[in-house]
């Protein structure tokens, strides 16, 4: 069986067209992965920055707990109005999966009742009486709220703690 130069000049063709549309494919798909990866740092950023996403439980109340006023560092826009805003929910009531001790998967709805920062652990209180939890952060590995089943990104809801603490004077 011998192969013709048509017959190679086509192999050709298609091994170049198939390089090539692969080459393709990879560009497309890098420059998705930019565009998703400048959209995270974005929206980081703007929790960084007191942004409240809408993806986070929320609570509407004052911006201090000691006083009435707001800090002088918000703009004015965010002042006006009755001094209710919504602002970060630090005792939600969540549904967490996360892996246990024993390396097993787990899952639980917990009321948070306290977020450590330092330590990066999350306490809170089951449904039953006496069932605590004490999870780190770095173990758990989906979040929802609980009442709405709405999934939220616990690490945006850590950093948007941590920015309210920051305003309060907490930290």
């Amino acid at each position: 069986m011998d192969i013709g130069l048509a017959q190679w000049q086509f192999l050709l063709a298609l091994l170049t067209g198939a390089l090539l549309l692969f080459v393709v494919m990879w560009v497309a798909w890098h420059r998705v992965s930019e565009r998703r990866e400048a959209e995270r740092r974005i929206a980081a950023a703007r929790v960084r920055s007191g942004h409240v996403p809408t993806e986070i439980p929320t609570v509407r109340g004052g911006l201090n707990r000691n006083g009435d006023s707001a800090p002088d560092t918000l703009p004015e826009w965010f002042i006006q109005g009755k001094g209710e805003h919504s602002i970060v929910d630090e005792q939600p009531r969540i549904r967490l999966r996360y892996i246990d001790p024993h390396g097993r998967k787990a899952g639980c709805t917990m009321h948070v009742e306290h977020l450590d920062l330092q330590k990066k652990i999350l306490t809170g209180h089951g449904e039953l009486p006496g069932d605590t939890y004490r999870i780190p952060l770095h173990m758990i590995t989906g979040a929802r709220i609980a009442d709405s089943g709405q999934r939220f990104n616990i690490d945006t809801w850590v950093d948007a703690v941590r920015v309210a603490r920051r305003r309060r004077g907490q930290i």
